[in-house]
């Protein structure tokens, strides 16, 4: 029995020893051009797809289906996963094709998979694949719309999901060329075309359009989508964009695509605490710095009239969260988010998603 033991630790010694000698002489090739052996490849795969699976136990869509745009989705996937991925049903691109292992085809063998396995692999990526993660792992709401844009354009067999451009929409992108990465998700115009959770940049000033850009652009401000875009962004680009979308608040614009109904109570619960505040909690009025109709209010402040409620919902909850990020100024919301009760975040929403954007106040 001894004997055996002793044979069994020269071995091992021995297996040890060639294989720091195999690692340190660098004769096993790590070049990808070689590809994985298919027995690797096989392993990877099964292993992936079974731990996939069991993390992502758990993981629900959103009960609210505006929460799932497809059309939002689609410009996420462009800005995010198109260069390794290709298009829905199409080929990978030419580069993405010399990577080991390959991205995946999407086709409709994707379709095989979970909405929370489809959820977890964006959030979360895949390792030994390439596949990065999310760029904000607290953003995890930004990445439904692209699970909801791969189920509809593999169901549908769609190649695009490319939004209508108007004429002026054209002329407008040919006099600003960066126009080309805001127009679909923001229009010419500021207002949101791609759902609930895109804010309207009409009505705000210049400095904070300005500053928000700034923030995307360094990280400070977290959001998977506008830091890949503000990232590439010159100064230049973002004064450009930053006038053009304040000038904007001044023309015709559109009329809202879809009305919230309203809790007329939450209204006016949130229209108290907003223009009033809570002394007692030391909750200062929302009005004198958010407005609507504060005077000598500081441009680096957004105008919250009209956006969606979603959305400044949302806000509310990453302050809280110290998960939204932004300028200096941003860090005053912090103290007051943790002061709001879940009822009072939804009754502020509410209140300043029933007001009138700017542009759709009657000229004095």
């Amino acid at each position: 029995m001894l004997l055996t033991w002793k044979r069994a630790l020269i071995a091992c010694c021995v297996l040890g020893i060639l294989g720091t000698v195999v690692l340190v002489s660098g004769v096993i090739p790590v070049n990808a051009s070689s590809g994985h052996w298919q027995i690797t490849r096989w392993l990877l795969n099964f292993a992936s797809d079974r731990s996939v699976s069991f993390h992502s136990r758990g993981t629900k869509p959103p009960e609210d289906s505006g929460l799932m745009d497809a059309r939002l989705g689609a410009e996420i996937y462009e800005i995010n996963c198109r260069f390794c991925h290709g298009l829905p049903g199409q080929e990978q691109p030419p580069v993405a094709k010399g990577m080991t292992p390959t991205p995946p085809r999407l086709d409709r063998s994707l379709l095989e998979k979970k909405p929370r396995e489809l959820h977890y692999i964006i959030q979360h990526g895949i390792k030994f694949a390439g596949m990065p993660a999310w760029p904000v792992p607290t953003r995890s709401d930004e990445i439904w719309p692209v699970v909801a844009y791969l189920q509809q354009a593999l169901k549908e067999n769609r190649e695009d999901f490319d939004a209508e451009r108007s004429d002026s929409d054209l002329a407008a992108v040919a006099a600003l060329p960066v126009l080309q990465t805001c127009v679909d998700c923001h229009g010419v115009d500021g207002v949101s075309r791609a759902g609930k959770q895109v804010p309207h940049l009409t009505g705000q000033t210049e400095a904070y359009l300005r500053q928000s850009l700034l923030s995307f652009r360094s990280s400070e401000r977290t959001s998977g989508v506008m830091m890949p875009v503000c990232h590439a962004l010159t100064n230049q680009e973002i004064d450009a964009l930053s006038k053009h979308y304040h000038k904007s608040a001044s023309t015709n614009l559109p009329a809202r695509l879809e009305t919230e109904v309203a809790d007329q109570a939450a209204v006016d619960r949130g229209r108290e605490l907003a223009m009033n505040g809570d002394r007692g909690r030391k909750i200062p009025s929302c009005q004198k710095c958010h407005g609507p109709d504060a005077e000598n209010r500081r441009e680096e402040y957004p105008n919250l009239a009209g956006q969606s409620r979603w959305y400044l919902q949302q806000q509310l909850k990453l302050f809280e969260k110290r998960a939204r990020g932004g300028a200096q100024t941003a860090r005053l919301m912090h103290p007051i988010a943790d002061k709001l009760s879940e009822q009072e975040r939804s009754d502020l929403a509410t209140f300043y998603a029933s007001l009138p954007r700017p542009d759709e106040r009657p000229e004095k």
